[in-house]
């Protein structure tokens, strides 16, 4: 057993390899037993380069889990804008601190020479070398695996990425965010396929998504043109699949070229109304996105047969909507879309229109589904409420399918996805039946859910306020004037997938 010890940002000098730490040690303690060595939660090393005739020492921050639960773990270096620091950005990326924390990975944090990363003549300093100087220190160190590196970069830092990802075979897969390449770093040929995740805002002034001259005289590719040498260059299909999503309160288009070599894709998002930023609102996990994307893509697992179990009623089995169209179905395609195109995914729906609680259980039951699903979503109760049913039925139904539901993913929780009901009320069938009433009662239903969920620690998703919308966007009905549309599933779908993510890998 490790004794993990967290000790953040502190300062000691050491030496070693190429490069020096520093770190804060304990107070010698008057037990004379062994002393089992201290792994910090935070540690900064250096390496020495040579830059315009001169030595200087280049700090980059080490940011491991706060508990290590694993031998080791994958690396992900994270390259910050021009001005910026490693560990500013870190402060700044509480969703990677978490994400951190959880055990996805240990975060790299270097800094720019002079604040800035050497893409096109910025700065004198070889920031290609300095990135490989460190992948050789971290290698040796058990909780390293450096067999799977990737790599974030803003701006600046995401030149960066782009540059080392064509340069060397350091990275398997690559996120450059409000940047694309250079028309220079375009012409380098890489010798490695990689993944890439790249992300560009419409209305990016600094590095125009059409390409040309921007920010530090350099003359780049379009967004378009810049993922399409991507793919080029791993052999893509040339014919992306194109999706419309939405980020926070901003539309998105996403075009994601499969079939590439070593199972690689590379994927471009283009974020209408953004700017050169990627803040798209408190509600979007971009960093989730991108590890989702890193690990769905990892070319080096085993293809893996994924099995998705939904549970329900009419809003599950998508009555008055295409088969294809009803939100189980939605979600696993777009689950499809970002995964390797060797892997499988298959469906099973447990759902009948008019079905309440009782019925769903009854239902489960009987069909004796198997027991080792990937995920499973819940999202009943609207006909305990429509026919009259004592809530009391309800709070012990409910959670007695959760139970049931959780028993069907190998008793673990952590697959399980509770989705709130629909509010009928704001359909032209609800306001047929006092619709305030009727919102009032389902507030009951989604609160307790979310409460139940909240306390046992459980996965709930909240799309009700979509099908609030009913009345005044049509669009978001079906053609029965009750059950929501594709366009509705749809919007169900962007808030379920970024946790579906998370939980199918």
């Amino acid at each position: 057993m490790r004794l993990v010890v967290g000790l953040l940002f502190c300062a000691l000098t050491a030496c070693g390899g190429g490069g020096g730490s520093s770190a804060v040690l304990p107070p010698a303690a008057a037990d004379p037993s062994p002393v089992t060595p201290v792994v910090l939660i935070s540690e900064e090393k250096t390496i020495t380069q040579t830059i315009d005739g001169q030595l200087v020492d280049r700090p980059y921050l080490i940011r491991r889990p706060e508990k290590l639960l694993e031998d080791n773990y994958p690396v992900v270096f994270f390259f910050h804008g021009s001005g910026g620091t490693g560990e500013g950005w870190l402060s700044n990326n509480t969703d990677v601190s978490r994400l951190i924390d959880e055990g996805k990975f240990i975060g790299i944090f270097p800094d720019g020479y002079d604040k800035r990363w050497n893409v096109s003549g910025e700065t004198n300093a070889d920031d290609v070398e300095f990135v490989s100087l460190i992948v050789g220190d971290l290698d040796g160190f058990g909780l390293f695996n450096v067999n799977k590196i990737y790599a974030v970069g803003i701006s600046n830092g995401a030149g960066l990425v782009n540059r080392i990802a064509k340069e060397t075979t350091l990275f398997k897969a690559i996120a450059p965010i409000i940047s694309q390449q250079t028309v220079t770093i375009g012409e380098t040929v890489p010798s490695r396929a990689v993944s890439v995740f790249q992300v560009n805002g419409a209305e990016d002034d600094l590095v125009p998504v059409n390409g040309g001259s921007g920010v530090a005289d350099s003359m780049f590719m379009s967004a378009q043109a810049s993922a399409e040498n991507w793919a080029l260059n791993f052999n893509c299909n040339m014919t992306p699949t194109i999706q419309n999503k939405t980020w926070g309160s901003l539309a998105v288009k996403q075009y994601t070229f499969g079939s590439c070599l070593d199972n690689q894709k590379v994927r471009y998002s283009i974020v209408e109304g953004a700017g050169h930023t990627a803040d798209y609102g408190e509600n979007v996990d971009l960093y989730s996105l991108i590890w989702s994307f890193f690990t769905a893509t990892d070319g080096d697992r085993a293809a893996r047969n994924y099995k998705i179990l939904a549970l329900g009623d009419s809003y599950t089995i998508g009555q008055s909507v295409c088969d294809t169209c009803r939100f189980p179905e939605q979600l696993k395609e777009r689950l499809i879309s970002e995964y390797a195109d060797r892997d499988e995914f298959s469906l099973q729906i447990i759902a009948q229109t008019g079905w309440n609680t009782t019925d769903l259980k009854n239902a489960i039951t009987n069909s004796e589904p198997a027991n080792n699903f990937d995920l499973v979503t819940l999202l009943i109760g609207v006909n305990n409420q429509f026919q009259g049913k004592p809530f009391a039925v309800y709070e012990t139904e409910f959670a007695e399918l959760v139970d049931s539901a959780i028993s069907l993913v190998g008793d673990n929780a952590s697959k399980l996805i509770v989705v709130s009901i629909p509010d009928y009320a704001f359909t032209p069938f609800g306001q047929n039946f006092n619709p305030t009433a009727t919102s009032a009662e389902l507030v009951l239903y989604n609160d307790f859910a979310r409460e139940y969920c909240e306390a046992v620690g459980l996965s709930y998703v909240y799309i009700t306020d979509i099908t609030q919308q009913g009345l005044e966007t049509p669009s978001l009905v079906a053609s029965d004037g009750l059950h929501p549309s594709e366009l509705a599933y749809t919007k169900f779908v962007e808030r379920i997938l970024p946790l579906a993510l998370t939980k199918v890998d």
